[in-house]
């Protein structure tokens, strides 16, 4: 499992993104936030954001709270660390619905539809998803094999 390899992983923060090339490794913690890992696999490469809202026109601050910014943001500082777009795939984790089925806002729901039409518009294929439910999720990304574990708070890790 990803999370007990050997060295430290990186954690990113809500509005955070961040992009490693192994054997740097990267983690956080969502709930209906969204987790965007893109990977260029041949570069060992991983850039992960941890998006908090679907468009950066619901607020203000950091690019990387909002689906529409942080995606731009991460394949720009993929490229710029060397990755091949021709290259890039990516994997999403989140988007739970936090405060149960009565809930009027479904967060998480947009989040998950505002980074896939992103990745959608730069045309970066999804490989894998680890998406809604009602709870929190660990999530930690691996540059060398582009592997996500993802812990369901209470259940087993796995990898996608």
């Amino acid at each position: 499992m990803l999370s007990t390899a050997v060295g430290p992983a990186q954690f990113i923060g809500i509005g955070e993104l961040r992009v490693v090339r192994e054997p740097e490794r990267l983690r956080t913690v969502l709930g209906s936030c969204i987790g965007v890992a893109i990977f260029d696999r041949k570069a060992m490469l991983a850039g992960l954001s941890h998006v908090i809202l679907p468009s950066s026109k619901e607020g203000s601050g950091a690019r990387g709270k909002f689906a529409d910014t942080a995606v731009d943001d991460l394949i720009l500082q993929m490229m710029e660390a060397g990755a091949d777009r021709a290259r890039l795939c990516g994997k999403m984790v989140g988007g739970a619905r936090m405060f149960g089925a009565e809930s009027q806002s479904d967060l998480g729901s947009r989040n998950i539809e505002a980074v896939r039409d992103r990745l959608r518009h730069h045309r970066i294929a999804i490989l894998a998803e680890d998406l809604g439910g009602m709870k929190g999720r660990k999530m930690f990304v691996d540059p060398a094999t582009a592997a996500v574990e993802v812990q369901i708070i209470g259940e087993a890790p796995r990898v996608i």
